[in-house]
């Protein structure tokens, strides 16, 4: 199966370009021949263009952050080895670095712990060209928004006792890239919790200096099953 990028640019406002962004590939009968198209993602991404003071963008994206409060710098309650004995991703995915604590209330219940970028990853080379030696620079910081993934997959775990996967976010934005040798830490929430499975967690990555690097607003995960007997565990809050 080949997948395609389509991107059209959608309006220009601001400073800003909208290109609504899909992921698709073709649909064909037992002859080959294609008729149709399957949509397998779509996105709204936001652009801002270049410019010499970024302050009132930056600003404007701070004042939209999702109000979860900054996660606290601590040691590790719970290493990487205990996310990943309870998930399925394999070394090159593994971008939680370990659950700092649980934080929130019984309503809006959270997750602080690390986040890995992808140089920090137990395995580097995601990409075929890069164990030839290539670099592979990548815009938007996967590995970190995957992070964010895990970590609320980890509250509705606790929480609901759900095994669950990622389906759509409202909003996001990426305020810089990361010094190399930084130490991240993220913090999740559920906001908000449906009969069907479906949970909705809001995210936070911070620098070393607390300064937010990237966020997620409205990260939607669908349960998939129910978490395996004995893998089933309480944070304090």
């Amino acid at each position: 199966m080949t997948v395609r990028v389509s991107a059209v640019v959608e309006r220009r406002e601001d400073g800003l370009t909208w290109v609504r962004c899909r992921l698709v590939s073709d649909l064909s009968n037992s002859k080959g021949e294609v008729f149709g198209e399957r949509e397998h993602h779509e996105a709204l991404v936001r652009l801002v263009d270049k410019r010499d003071d970024l302050r009132p963008f930056l600003q404007a994206e701070i004042d939209a952050l999702p109000t979860v409060g900054t996660p606290p710098q601590g040691e590790l309650l719970h290493p990487p080895s205990f996310i990943y004995e309870r998930y399925f991703h394999g070394p090159r995915f593994q971008s939680h670095g370990g659950v700092l604590r649980g934080v929130g209330t019984a309503s809006e219940p959270g997750v602080d712990g690390r986040a890995l970028m992808r140089h920090q990853l137990p395995t580097t080379d995601q990409f075929t060209s890069e164990q030839h030696g290539e670099t592979v620079l990548l815009e938007a910081l996967p590995m970190l928004i995957e992070a964010g993934f895990q970590n609320a997959g980890l509250v509705a775990m606790e929480v609901m006792g759900y095994t669950s996967l990622p389906i759509g976010i409202a909003w996001s934005t990426m305020l810089r890239v990361p010094d190399v040798d930084e130490v991240l830490r993220l913090r999740t929430v559920q906001t908000e919790s449906f009969e069907d499975g479906t949970t909705v967690h809001d995210v936070l990555v911070v620098g070393e200096d607390d300064g937010p690097v990237l966020a997620l607003k409205g990260l939607r995960l669908k349960a998939m099953g129910q978490v395996d007997d004995g893998q089933g565990f309480t944070l304090n809050r």
